[in-house]
Protein backbone atom coordinates (compact mmCIF):
# COMPACT_ATOMS: atom_id res chain seq x y z
CA UNK A 1 0.00 0.00 0.00
CA UNK A 2 1.31 3.33 -0.75
CA UNK A 3 2.37 6.21 1.90
CA UNK A 4 -0.55 9.26 1.47
CA UNK A 5 2.36 11.99 2.72
CA UNK A 6 5.81 10.82 1.48
CA UNK A 7 6.16 12.04 -2.74
CA UNK A 8 8.85 8.98 -3.37
CA UNK A 9 5.73 6.36 -2.35
CA UNK A 10 2.59 8.59 -4.17
CA UNK A 11 3.00 8.02 -8.06
CA UNK A 12 1.23 10.12 -9.27
CA UNK A 13 2.79 13.56 -7.43
CA UNK A 14 6.02 11.64 -7.96
CA UNK A 15 5.29 11.83 -12.37
CA UNK A 16 4.37 15.52 -11.93
CA UNK A 17 7.28 16.20 -10.04
CA UNK A 18 9.96 14.72 -12.09
CA UNK A 19 7.96 15.80 -15.57
CA UNK A 20 11.35 18.25 -16.33
CA UNK A 21 13.46 14.64 -16.82
CA UNK A 22 10.81 13.38 -19.56
CA UNK A 23 9.89 14.26 -23.20
CA UNK A 24 6.49 15.04 -24.03
CA UNK A 25 5.84 12.14 -25.16
CA UNK A 26 7.21 10.19 -22.41
CA UNK A 27 5.01 12.01 -20.17
CA UNK A 28 1.89 11.63 -21.91
CA UNK A 29 2.86 7.76 -21.97
CA UNK A 30 3.53 7.83 -18.03
CA UNK A 31 0.52 9.91 -17.52
CA UNK A 32 -1.45 7.58 -19.51
CA UNK A 33 0.14 4.38 -17.37
CA UNK A 34 -0.79 6.84 -14.22
CA UNK A 35 -4.46 7.39 -14.80
CA UNK A 36 -6.04 4.68 -17.13
CA UNK A 37 -6.22 2.33 -14.57
CA UNK A 38 -7.57 5.24 -11.97
CA UNK A 39 -10.08 5.84 -14.52
CA UNK A 40 -10.83 2.72 -15.62
CA UNK A 41 -11.25 1.36 -11.68
CA UNK A 42 -13.64 4.43 -11.17
CA UNK A 43 -15.92 3.30 -14.20
CA UNK A 44 -16.50 -0.16 -13.18
CA UNK A 45 -15.77 0.04 -9.72
CA UNK A 46 -19.08 -0.95 -8.98
CA UNK A 47 -18.59 -3.94 -11.12
CA UNK A 48 -15.99 -5.13 -9.23
CA UNK A 49 -17.69 -4.31 -5.63
CA UNK A 50 -20.55 -6.80 -7.18
CA UNK A 51 -18.72 -8.90 -8.35
CA UNK A 52 -16.43 -9.68 -4.78
CA UNK A 53 -19.91 -9.09 -3.12
CA UNK A 54 -20.66 -12.37 -5.94
CA UNK A 55 -18.07 -14.22 -4.87
CA UNK A 56 -18.89 -13.45 -1.06
CA UNK A 57 -22.16 -14.47 -1.62
CA UNK A 58 -21.08 -17.72 -3.27
CA UNK A 59 -21.80 -20.86 -1.07
CA UNK A 60 -19.37 -23.98 -1.55
CA UNK A 61 -21.01 -26.50 -2.85
CA UNK A 62 -21.89 -29.76 -0.31
CA UNK A 63 -20.28 -33.18 -1.51
CA UNK A 64 -19.60 -35.97 0.22
CA UNK A 65 -16.38 -35.89 2.21
CA UNK A 66 -16.05 -39.16 3.65
CA UNK A 67 -17.50 -42.54 3.86
CA UNK A 68 -17.01 -44.67 6.43
CA UNK A 69 -17.67 -48.68 6.83
CA UNK A 70 -19.29 -49.98 9.63
CA UNK A 71 -19.79 -53.53 8.59
CA UNK A 72 -22.45 -55.74 10.14
CA UNK A 73 -25.77 -56.83 9.23
CA UNK A 74 -27.79 -54.88 11.63
CA UNK A 75 -30.23 -52.18 10.57
CA UNK A 76 -29.91 -48.52 12.30
CA UNK A 77 -31.65 -45.94 14.16
CA UNK A 78 -31.68 -42.07 14.31
CA UNK A 79 -28.20 -40.94 14.27
CA UNK A 80 -27.07 -38.67 17.31
CA UNK A 81 -24.45 -36.23 17.01
CA UNK A 82 -22.60 -34.74 20.39
CA UNK A 83 -20.72 -31.62 19.41
CA UNK A 84 -18.80 -31.30 22.70
CA UNK A 85 -17.31 -34.64 22.44
CA UNK A 86 -17.04 -35.29 18.83
CA UNK A 87 -18.83 -38.76 18.61
CA UNK A 88 -21.78 -39.89 16.80
CA UNK A 89 -23.96 -42.38 18.46
CA UNK A 90 -25.40 -45.25 15.61
CA UNK A 91 -28.31 -47.06 16.79
CA UNK A 92 -27.76 -51.02 15.59
CA UNK A 93 -30.98 -53.02 17.30
CA UNK A 94 -28.92 -54.98 20.00
CA UNK A 95 -26.09 -52.17 20.21
CA UNK A 96 -25.61 -48.70 19.92
CA UNK A 97 -21.94 -47.79 18.02
CA UNK A 98 -19.85 -45.04 19.32
CA UNK A 99 -17.84 -43.15 15.95
CA UNK A 100 -14.83 -40.21 16.98
CA UNK A 101 -16.24 -38.27 14.03
CA UNK A 102 -12.42 -36.62 14.11
CA UNK A 103 -10.81 -39.97 12.56
CA UNK A 104 -13.95 -41.71 11.46
CA UNK A 105 -13.04 -44.57 13.63
CA UNK A 106 -15.47 -46.91 16.52
CA UNK A 107 -14.00 -45.98 19.52
CA UNK A 108 -16.98 -48.17 21.35
CA UNK A 109 -20.29 -50.10 21.81
CA UNK A 110 -23.19 -49.57 24.60
CA UNK A 111 -24.86 -53.30 24.42
CA UNK A 112 -27.78 -54.60 26.34
CA UNK A 113 -30.52 -53.71 23.89
CA UNK A 114 -33.08 -55.86 22.46
CA UNK A 115 -34.49 -52.92 19.81
CA UNK A 116 -32.39 -50.24 20.57
CA UNK A 117 -34.15 -46.87 18.39
CA UNK A 118 -34.04 -43.38 19.53
CA UNK A 119 -31.46 -41.71 21.64
CA UNK A 120 -30.98 -38.56 23.81
CA UNK A 121 -28.30 -37.40 25.69
CA UNK A 122 -28.06 -34.77 29.31
CA UNK A 123 -26.65 -31.53 29.09
CA UNK A 124 -24.00 -32.34 31.99
CA UNK A 125 -21.76 -35.17 29.58
CA UNK A 126 -22.97 -37.90 32.17
CA UNK A 127 -25.86 -40.07 30.96
CA UNK A 128 -27.75 -40.93 27.54
CA UNK A 129 -30.84 -42.29 27.24
CA UNK A 130 -31.64 -44.85 24.69
CA UNK A 131 -35.07 -46.12 23.92
CA UNK A 132 -35.89 -49.95 23.72
CA UNK A 133 -38.76 -51.04 21.53
CA UNK A 134 -38.29 -54.82 22.24
CA UNK A 135 -40.71 -56.97 20.39
CA UNK A 136 -44.11 -54.32 21.19
CA UNK A 137 -45.12 -56.31 24.42
CA UNK A 138 -43.50 -53.72 26.83
CA UNK A 139 -41.23 -50.87 26.38
CA UNK A 140 -37.74 -49.42 27.93
CA UNK A 141 -35.20 -46.66 28.10
CA UNK A 142 -32.09 -47.74 29.10
CA UNK A 143 -29.61 -45.49 30.82
CA UNK A 144 -25.82 -45.81 29.91
CA UNK A 145 -22.93 -44.39 31.18
CA UNK A 146 -21.11 -42.15 28.75
CA UNK A 147 -17.69 -42.14 30.23
CA UNK A 148 -17.70 -46.13 30.57
CA UNK A 149 -20.42 -46.73 27.90
CA UNK A 150 -22.05 -49.17 30.11
CA UNK A 151 -25.98 -49.68 31.00
CA UNK A 152 -26.38 -48.19 34.08
CA UNK A 153 -30.36 -48.43 34.72
CA UNK A 154 -33.41 -49.75 32.98
CA UNK A 155 -36.62 -47.85 33.14
CA UNK A 156 -39.78 -49.03 32.65
CA UNK A 157 -42.51 -46.96 29.92
CA UNK A 158 -45.08 -46.95 27.48
CA UNK A 159 -45.22 -49.68 24.49
CA UNK A 160 -43.20 -49.04 21.17
CA UNK A 161 -41.29 -45.75 22.99
CA UNK A 162 -39.86 -44.43 19.15
CA UNK A 163 -39.40 -40.96 20.01
CA UNK A 164 -37.93 -39.31 23.36
CA UNK A 165 -36.67 -35.67 24.38
CA UNK A 166 -34.18 -34.00 26.53
CA UNK A 167 -35.97 -30.92 27.77
CA UNK A 168 -32.91 -28.99 29.30
CA UNK A 169 -35.46 -26.43 31.41
CA UNK A 170 -36.31 -29.61 34.07
CA UNK A 171 -33.71 -31.69 33.15
CA UNK A 172 -36.16 -34.90 32.35
CA UNK A 173 -36.07 -37.00 29.98
CA UNK A 174 -39.64 -37.39 27.93
CA UNK A 175 -40.58 -40.98 26.24
CA UNK A 176 -43.12 -41.52 23.91
CA UNK A 177 -44.93 -44.35 23.32
CA UNK A 178 -46.65 -44.60 19.63
CA UNK A 179 -48.88 -47.61 21.37
CA UNK A 180 -50.06 -46.37 24.64
CA UNK A 181 -50.55 -42.53 23.22
CA UNK A 182 -48.69 -41.06 25.77
CA UNK A 183 -45.61 -39.42 27.66
CA UNK A 184 -43.53 -40.77 30.14
CA UNK A 185 -41.53 -38.04 32.11
CA UNK A 186 -38.26 -39.57 33.97
CA UNK A 187 -36.76 -37.81 36.56
CA UNK A 188 -32.96 -37.96 35.47
CA UNK A 189 -31.32 -37.76 39.32
CA UNK A 190 -33.58 -41.12 39.60
CA UNK A 191 -34.04 -43.09 36.88
CA UNK A 192 -37.49 -43.17 37.23
CA UNK A 193 -41.07 -42.30 36.24
CA UNK A 194 -42.93 -39.66 37.56
CA UNK A 195 -45.70 -38.77 35.32
CA UNK A 196 -47.27 -40.01 32.22
CA UNK A 197 -48.82 -37.73 30.03
CA UNK A 198 -51.95 -39.18 27.87
CA UNK A 199 -51.82 -37.76 24.12
CA UNK A 200 -54.67 -37.24 21.38
CA UNK A 201 -52.99 -39.47 19.20
CA UNK A 202 -50.04 -41.17 18.15
CA UNK A 203 -46.77 -39.93 19.14
CA UNK A 204 -43.89 -40.34 16.57
CA UNK A 205 -41.80 -37.37 16.38
CA UNK A 206 -41.52 -34.66 18.81
CA UNK A 207 -38.61 -31.68 18.90
CA UNK A 208 -37.79 -28.96 21.98
CA UNK A 209 -37.76 -25.35 21.81
CA UNK A 210 -35.29 -25.91 25.19
CA UNK A 211 -37.34 -23.81 27.00
CA UNK A 212 -39.65 -25.53 28.53
CA UNK A 213 -41.93 -26.71 25.84
CA UNK A 214 -42.24 -29.84 23.54
CA UNK A 215 -44.06 -30.35 20.39
CA UNK A 216 -45.06 -33.87 19.13
CA UNK A 217 -46.27 -34.15 15.75
CA UNK A 218 -49.33 -36.75 16.07
CA UNK A 219 -48.94 -39.55 12.67
CA UNK A 220 -51.63 -39.63 10.59
CA UNK A 221 -54.47 -36.64 11.81
CA UNK A 222 -52.83 -33.56 11.20
CA UNK A 223 -52.25 -32.15 14.77
CA UNK A 224 -49.11 -31.93 16.74
CA UNK A 225 -49.58 -31.46 20.52
CA UNK A 226 -48.00 -29.02 22.74
CA UNK A 227 -46.35 -29.84 25.96
CA UNK A 228 -45.38 -27.96 28.73
CA UNK A 229 -42.27 -29.63 30.63
CA UNK A 230 -42.46 -27.58 34.12
CA UNK A 231 -46.29 -28.80 34.77
CA UNK A 232 -45.61 -32.13 32.81
CA UNK A 233 -49.24 -31.31 31.12
CA UNK A 234 -50.56 -30.96 27.83
CA UNK A 235 -51.63 -27.30 27.03
CA UNK A 236 -53.26 -27.40 23.71
CA UNK A 237 -53.40 -29.22 20.38
CA UNK A 238 -52.52 -27.74 16.95
CA UNK A 239 -54.04 -28.21 13.29
CA UNK A 240 -51.30 -28.38 10.89
CA UNK A 241 -52.92 -28.21 7.52
CA UNK A 242 -52.03 -28.37 5.38
CA UNK A 243 -49.47 -30.82 6.60
CA UNK A 244 -51.10 -33.95 7.03
CA UNK A 245 -48.18 -36.00 8.95
CA UNK A 246 -44.54 -34.72 9.74
CA UNK A 247 -41.95 -36.62 8.06
CA UNK A 248 -39.05 -33.90 9.26
CA UNK A 249 -39.34 -32.14 11.64
CA UNK A 250 -36.50 -29.36 13.41
CA UNK A 251 -36.59 -25.68 15.37
CA UNK A 252 -35.57 -22.47 14.55
CA UNK A 253 -34.71 -20.87 17.81
CA UNK A 254 -33.98 -17.45 16.45
CA UNK A 255 -37.72 -17.13 14.85
CA UNK A 256 -38.94 -19.56 17.19
CA UNK A 257 -40.49 -21.68 14.18
CA UNK A 258 -40.87 -24.95 13.86
CA UNK A 259 -39.94 -26.18 10.30
CA UNK A 260 -41.63 -29.61 9.11
CA UNK A 261 -41.61 -31.32 5.71
CA UNK A 262 -44.53 -33.63 5.22
CA UNK A 263 -45.72 -36.39 3.71
CA UNK A 264 -47.83 -34.67 0.70
CA UNK A 265 -44.42 -32.53 -0.35
CA UNK A 266 -44.76 -29.77 1.30
CA UNK A 267 -42.01 -27.46 3.35
CA UNK A 268 -44.06 -26.02 6.20
CA UNK A 269 -43.20 -23.15 8.95
CA UNK A 270 -45.53 -23.48 12.16
CA UNK A 271 -45.13 -20.52 14.97
CA UNK A 272 -44.17 -21.70 18.29
CA UNK A 273 -46.33 -19.22 19.91
CA UNK A 274 -49.53 -19.06 18.16
CA UNK A 275 -49.63 -22.54 16.09
CA UNK A 276 -49.79 -20.53 12.59
CA UNK A 277 -48.50 -22.78 10.23
CA UNK A 278 -47.61 -21.19 6.51
CA UNK A 279 -46.27 -22.95 3.59
CA UNK A 280 -42.53 -22.46 2.44
CA UNK A 281 -43.02 -24.38 -0.70
CA UNK A 282 -42.00 -27.88 -1.72
CA UNK A 283 -40.11 -30.31 0.12
CA UNK A 284 -37.77 -32.90 -1.05
CA UNK A 285 -39.06 -35.80 -2.82
CA UNK A 286 -39.24 -39.24 -0.07
CA UNK A 287 -38.25 -37.16 2.93
CA UNK A 288 -36.10 -38.39 5.97
CA UNK A 289 -34.71 -36.60 8.28
CA UNK A 290 -34.78 -32.38 8.10
CA UNK A 291 -32.05 -30.48 10.26
CA UNK A 292 -31.65 -26.53 10.18
CA UNK A 293 -28.06 -25.11 11.12
CA UNK A 294 -28.72 -21.91 12.85
CA UNK A 295 -25.19 -20.97 12.19
CA UNK A 296 -25.45 -21.27 8.25
CA UNK A 297 -29.26 -20.39 8.09
CA UNK A 298 -29.34 -24.43 6.30
CA UNK A 299 -32.14 -26.48 6.46
CA UNK A 300 -31.12 -29.87 5.11
CA UNK A 301 -33.51 -32.80 3.84
CA UNK A 302 -32.35 -36.20 3.64
CA UNK A 303 -34.49 -38.69 1.32
CA UNK A 304 -34.60 -41.95 0.47
CA UNK A 305 -34.06 -41.06 -3.43
CA UNK A 306 -30.32 -40.70 -2.02
CA UNK A 307 -30.64 -36.94 -2.68
CA UNK A 308 -29.66 -33.94 -0.11
CA UNK A 309 -31.65 -30.98 -0.61
CA UNK A 310 -30.18 -28.32 0.98
CA UNK A 311 -32.61 -24.77 1.57
CA UNK A 312 -30.97 -21.68 2.40
CA UNK A 313 -32.39 -19.35 4.71
CA UNK A 314 -33.61 -15.89 3.45
CA UNK A 315 -36.39 -14.94 5.82
CA UNK A 316 -38.45 -16.33 8.39
CA UNK A 317 -40.86 -17.12 5.97
CA UNK A 318 -39.01 -17.51 2.68
CA UNK A 319 -36.62 -20.37 1.92
CA UNK A 320 -34.73 -20.80 -1.25
CA UNK A 321 -33.46 -24.60 -2.56
CA UNK A 322 -29.87 -24.18 -3.16
CA UNK A 323 -29.02 -27.61 -3.91
CA UNK A 324 -29.15 -30.94 -4.51
CA UNK A 325 -26.70 -33.31 -3.50
CA UNK A 326 -27.09 -36.65 -5.00
CA UNK A 327 -25.90 -39.55 -1.95
CA UNK A 328 -26.82 -42.93 -1.60
CA UNK A 329 -30.40 -44.51 -2.04
CA UNK A 330 -32.45 -45.08 1.18
CA UNK A 331 -29.79 -42.14 3.19
CA UNK A 332 -32.78 -40.87 4.63
CA UNK A 333 -31.61 -40.66 8.33
CA UNK A 334 -29.46 -38.02 9.22
CA UNK A 335 -27.34 -36.17 12.05
CA UNK A 336 -25.81 -32.23 11.63
CA UNK A 337 -22.44 -31.06 12.58
CA UNK A 338 -23.17 -27.76 13.30
CA UNK A 339 -19.78 -26.68 13.60
CA UNK A 340 -18.84 -27.73 10.66
CA UNK A 341 -21.61 -27.23 8.43
CA UNK A 342 -21.61 -30.57 7.47
CA UNK A 343 -24.20 -33.80 8.19
CA UNK A 344 -23.75 -37.55 8.93
CA UNK A 345 -25.63 -39.91 7.06
CA UNK A 346 -26.73 -43.72 6.99
CA UNK A 347 -27.37 -46.10 4.56
CA UNK A 348 -26.84 -49.50 3.17
CA UNK A 349 -26.81 -52.06 0.06
CA UNK A 350 -30.37 -54.22 0.15
CA UNK A 351 -31.64 -57.17 -1.18
CA UNK A 352 -34.98 -59.07 -1.55
CA UNK A 353 -35.32 -61.56 1.99
CA UNK A 354 -38.21 -63.83 1.40
CA UNK A 355 -40.48 -63.58 5.26
CA UNK A 356 -42.76 -66.16 6.11
CA UNK A 357 -45.04 -65.91 9.27
CA UNK A 358 -47.93 -67.01 10.89
CA UNK A 359 -51.35 -66.90 8.86
CA UNK A 360 -49.02 -65.77 5.77
CA UNK A 361 -50.60 -68.18 2.38
CA UNK A 362 -47.74 -66.92 0.50
CA UNK A 363 -43.63 -65.85 1.73
CA UNK A 364 -43.82 -62.04 1.98
CA UNK A 365 -40.93 -60.25 0.10
CA UNK A 366 -39.07 -57.32 2.22
CA UNK A 367 -35.59 -55.26 1.57
CA UNK A 368 -33.10 -56.17 4.31
CA UNK A 369 -29.55 -54.79 4.70
CA UNK A 370 -26.82 -56.78 2.25
CA UNK A 371 -24.38 -57.95 5.26
CA UNK A 372 -21.34 -55.69 6.19
CA UNK A 373 -22.15 -52.77 3.76
CA UNK A 374 -23.91 -50.44 6.24
CA UNK A 375 -21.86 -47.02 5.38
CA UNK A 376 -21.94 -43.61 7.08
CA UNK A 377 -21.60 -40.24 4.63
CA UNK A 378 -19.96 -37.57 5.67
CA UNK A 379 -21.27 -34.40 3.44
CA UNK A 380 -20.52 -31.21 3.27
CA UNK A 381 -19.00 -27.83 1.89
Amino acid sequence: MCSRTGDRHNPVFGAFSQGKQFGVMDLRANLLKIFFPIVFSAITGQLFLHSGSAVAETRAGFHIQEQWNLGGKEGWGPLLFDSPSHLLYVPRTDRVMVLDTESGKVTGEITGFIDAREMVLDDAGKYGFVTDITDGTVGFVRVFDRSTLKLVSTVHVGRIPGVIVFDPATKNVFAFSSRDRNASVIDTTTNLVVETIPLPGKPHIAVTDGKGTIFVGLRGIGQMARIDTASRRLTGTWSMAPCAEFKGLTFDAVNRQLLGSCADGKLIAVNANSGQAITLGESAIGDGDLVFDSQSGLLISAANNGVLTIFHQESASQYTRQEEVSTLPRAGTLALDPGKSRVYLITAKFQQRQVVGPGMEEAESRLTPVPDSIVVLVVGP
